[in-house]
């Protein structure tokens, strides 16, 4: 699937901060351009989308030097581009929150979806239509760690896989027939081994290159 450039552009300028105006999507068919604009662009950031008439603030922030990005791209895969907000909380960048509104094409308008929202480190595969997330290093020197895999099914998202490390012990999880995670490996970590279950995201879809900062004033 072609990727089609963002563009966005600085509309106005409000008491509270710019507001940006999304109007091209990466993947998937614009029905209506999204408008974001800071509540806080100091330290930590903060904006807020315009669903209607009404400004909603949104739960996902970005701290220290890292900024928010935001780009339109289809979460769901049902066609519609959706929007993706994400960015930083920690000033060393391991962790990324996001925020994902997709758009209701019955009501007309986006709409927060928390499952998709609560996905730490969110990633796409646009390939085989999969969604990925975790947390790449969780303690234990680096060699801590978990992921997990996710689908739609009947506009639900399952999560289809799961990998994970302790200090002590690799699991591998795989969904079954009634969608519910089994474990199909354990074994203990050899401390000889340092790369044993290390991550592997060779297919994850680079939102960074596609996604539009939303800059602070004077970057």
């Amino acid at each position: 699937m072609k990727l089609i450039a963002l563009l966005l552009s600085l509309i106005s300028t409000a008491a509270c901060g710019a507001t940006l105006h999304l109007q091209k999507a990466a993947t998937g068919t614009m029905r209506q351009a999204a408008d974001i604009r800071y509540v806080n662009h100091d330290e930590r950031q903060t904006y807020q989308l315009k669903i209607g008439k009404a400004w909603v603030s949104g739960s996902c922030s970005s701290s220290g030097m890292g900024n928010l990005h935001a780009l339109l791209v289809d979460m769901n895969f049902d066609g519609h581009a959706d929007l993706w907000v994400t960015g930083y909380t920690d000033s060393q960048g391991r962790i990324r929150c996001s925020d994902v509104w997709l758009w209701d094409a019955q009501a007309k308008k986006y709409s927060f979806n928390k499952p998709l929202s609560a996905i730490p480190n969110l990633d796409i595969r646009l390939a085989d239509q999969r969604i990925e997330g975790g947390i790449a290093n969780c303690g234990c020197a680096a060699q801590c760690f978990y992921e997990d895999s996710y689908a739609w099914q009947a506009n639900n998202l399952i999560t289809i896989a799961r990998r994970e490390q302790d200090c002590e012990r690799y699991r591998e999880y795989r969904v079954n027939e009634s969608n519910a995670l089994i474990l199909v490996k354990d074994e203990v970590i050899d401390a000889g081994k340092p790369g044993q279950g290390a991550m592997e995201n060779t297919h994850i879809y680079d939102w960074q290159r596609h996604a539009q900062s939303m800059r602070k004033p004077g970057q």
